[in-house]
């Protein structure tokens, strides 16, 4: 028997399917029950349904409980187009392989919209090309790490800046691009250039043909606050507007503000926290380019499970459309 599914759409679905059987007997052959409308279909909005997906951190617990299989399911079933991964590998299903996983993607209508790697194994030579030959085996277009790109001063960040050229430069002949996703030590200063932000020096030092970005929402607003009194602050959505073509992707990320944390932010589920994210992406010159991709660090820690604040976080994102935008 196959288990339950942890999400309410899930749920329902099942339901309804026992209900409609029942209605079906009870009413004789022929009677068909009417499919149901797939949740928020034809509203148009600032977060483009088609572009929506997630980052597989954010429900970690579920793919290491019970693995990509149930999991891939019912993210597809709640509505997720595209996976961003963080490994291909989970102790519930110990055979799994790239090429499963890309049938599985395939079967569940997802699409592979990025994947995390380490920065030296994305930055190493010997390294990288078995992580680019993956993704292009599962179908990606971009590929990227959520580590702090490498330097502290003008010239360790510019030395750094160079070897992601290269790597971008060798991913593109597999087809890729690579990203690098910030927190927020990246937007501070340049140890002996204090009034530079790191993250200025890195763009600069970066080939726009072959280095792109993940912006991290709430963890740049972070950085705002964080370097504020040394830097002063900034707002994130100029930096995309500056640039959007290398903004590759967004992790749609809310929080509530919590100055304890190295962030700023304590991140939440979608919807139910601080940031303005309408004024955000109706502020973008160019909306619906990249992929807007829920993560939840502390998914796994809510109460009604990583599962539950997946379904509540796409449902919020989907709610922000509107007419016209």
């Amino acid at each position: 028997m196959s288990k339950p599914s942890l999400h309410r759409r899930g749920f329902l679905r099942a339901a309804a399917g026992t209900a409609a059987g029942t209605a079906a007997v009870a009413a004789g052959a022929g009677a068909l029950a009417a499919p149901a409308a797939a949740p928020g279909h034809g509203r148009g909005g600032a977060v483009p349904r088609g572009r929506i997906g997630l980052q597989l951190y954010s429900v970690r617990d579920q793919i290491q409980q019970r693995g990509f299989t149930p999991v891939l399911t019912e993210l597809a079933e709640i509505g997720y187009t595209y996976i961003e991964f963080a490994g291909y590998s989970s102790p519930a299903e110990p055979d799994m392989t790239v090429p499963k996983l890309r049938k599985l993607l395939d079967d569940n209508g997802l699409r592979a919209g990025g994947a995390h790697i380490g920065l030296n194994t994305l930055l190493n030579a010997d390294t990288r090309e078995q992580e680019f030959e993956n993704a292009a085996a599962l179908g990606m277009d971009y590929i990227g790490t959520a580590s702090d790109f490498p330097g502290g001063t003008a010239a360790e960040i510019l030395a750094g800046a160079e070897r992601f050229n290269e790597s971008g430069e060798a991913a593109r002949r597999h087809g890729l691009k690579i990203y690098q996703h910030n927190h927020t030590n990246e937007f501070g200063p340049v140890s002996d250039r204090p009034g530079v932000r790191r993250h200025d020096l890195f763009l600069r030092g970066t080939d726009p043909r072959y280095v792109f970005l993940e912006l991290d929402i709430l963890w740049a607003f972070g950085a705002s606050l964080r370097f504020r009194d040394q830097l002063g602050e900034f707002d994130p959505l100029d930096y995309v507007n500056a640039a959007p073509r290398r903004y590759v992707a967004f992790h749609v990320k809310d929080g509530v503000r919590d100055p304890a944390q190295t962030n700023q932010y304590r991140d939440v589920v979608f919807g139910q926290g601080e940031l303005d994210f309408r004024r955000f992406f109706s502020g973008l010159r160019a909306p619906g380019l990249p992929l807007y991709l829920w993560e939840q660090d502390r998914g796994p820690q809510e109460p009604q499970g990583s599962i539950w604040a997946a379904e509540e976080s796409f449902d919020a994102m989907v709610a922000l459309r509107g007419r016209g935008c």
